[in-house]
């Protein structure tokens, strides 16, 4: 009943289908032309040295990868390559569970293709835009700006507060990416969801139908009848009323699929949304006031009427609750609880950042609830005097400071 010895856990991952020797011929030929099966195949190898202590393996490996032109990225559990190709690190958890080299690089070779050539087309936009997301991801901003640049050079704008992309030619696109083999963020999806309902307003359908088809692309169903969105990995979401998103309502909080079982209980989840975030709006200002007494009487056939006389007390609670940026994290936690989705590592580093940033503004309350969200849901443990963070499976990650 011992702790089997990590050389036998290793052992236990079958060799990839073509030798080291094999790949060493392949890249000869050119610095960057090692393909993306043999570069997962030896990020694989190189795990399963690390695993059972095999340094000196280890270290051979990262140097032939290095002499191929793979940078890697341990803490965010990534690579990338000189000519645009990404990837995913496994974890020593994945490598134990029995999954074979072939299966994790089938799955790898869907995420990111390599970046076609720099002619300004559409695709190649979209392979920059992602690429720069994900050097974001990984607090990579040396990578993340010249990308900016790059871009920038080919006429095209980001917008990272609305994730959109404009080109000088017309073309637009949506900004995707930062989880990347993950799928998109609640922030993503929320963003772009409110970004379409703007650009339908305006009779800007052309957008509104780019939106909606890079979200299902991404895994993310609008259904526009019911006034909700639909993830595939088990989120959703109330779609914003226009005068939700004028009063700066737009962003909804994110739940799991249990959490809205009829499209009923959805659009009314999505009233008292709009009610909540418009009475916290009045609460921080009270000009909005007409605008929660006008949205108040449009709910009226839908809340009930014994609920006037709790009215008074809902400023001093929503003074007390935590911020519109907490609750976000904390669903984002919850859904990856729900989900049975482990974040990743540049996920993690995110809520880490978040909280830290919390502190700093002294919103201890947000930064507590955010820190036993994670712990409890997530088994993520916060070391406070070695600045470290650490979760399952032996991963771990600095805590930033406020400097």
């Amino acid at each position: 009943q011992g702790r089997v010895r990590p050389q036998l856990r290793a052992a236990r991952f079958p060799p990839p289908s073509r030798p080291i020797s094999a790949m060493d011929r392949n890249r000869s030929r050119s610095p960057h032309a090692t393909s993306y099966e043999d570069i997962s195949q030896m990020i694989v190898m190189r795990e399963q040295a690390r695993l059972g202590k095999d340094w000196s393996t280890a270290d051979s490996i990262r140097q032939k990868l290095h002499a191929a032109g793979v940078s890697l990225q341990d803490k965010a559990r990534t690579w990338t390559t000189s000519d645009g190709q990404t990837g995913r690190i496994p974890t020593f958890s994945e490598i134990e569970s029995g999954q074979t080299p072939d299966l994790f690089t089938a799955q790898q070779e869907t995420t990111i293709p390599s970046v076609p050539a720099g002619d300004g087309t559409e695709a190649h936009i979209k392979q920059l835009v992602q690429m720069r997301e994900q050097a974001r991801a990984v607090k990579d901003w040396t990578q993340s700006d010249q990308l900016r640049e790059e871009l920038k050079a080919l006429g095209v704008e980001i917008s990272d507060k609305d994730k959109m992309w404009k080109s000088s030619s017309g073309a637009s696109g949506v900004v995707i990416g930062y989880r990347g083999a993950g799928g998109p963020t609640d922030l993503e999806i929320t963003t772009l969801v409110v970004q379409r309902e703007k650009a339908r307003q305006s009779g800007d359908f052309a957008t509104s139908d780019m939106i909606r088809d890079e979200l299902k692309a991404a895994g993310v169903q609008i259904q526009d009848r019911e006034k909700i969105w639909r993830a595939t990995d088990g989120r959703q979401g109330a779609i914003p009323s226009w005068d939700s998103i004028q009063t700066g309502g737009g962003i909804q909080s994110i739940a799991p699929a249990a959490a809205v079982p009829g499209v009923a209980q959805g659009n009314a989840g999505s009233l008292r949304n709009q009610l909540v975030q418009a009475a916290m709006a009045a609460a921080a200002n009270p000009a909005t006031a007409a605008r929660t007494l006008q949205l108040l009487q449009q709910g009226g056939a839908a809340v009930p009427m014994t609920a006037a006389p709790k009215a008074t007390p809902v400023p001093i609670a929503a003074a007390s609750k935590p911020s519109a940026e907490c609750v976000e994290a904390i669903d984002f936690v919850k859904s990856c609880q729900a989900t049975g989705r482990p974040p990743m590592d540049a996920e993690i580093d995110q809520l880490v950042g978040l909280r830290e940033k919390f502190r700093q503004s002294k919103d201890f309350t947000a930064a507590d609830e955010l820190r036993s969200a994670m712990r409890t849901a997530l088994s993520v443990e916060f070391h406070e005097k070695e600045k470290r963070w650490s979760a399952p499976g032996g991963r771990q990650g600095l805590i930033p400071s406020w400097s």
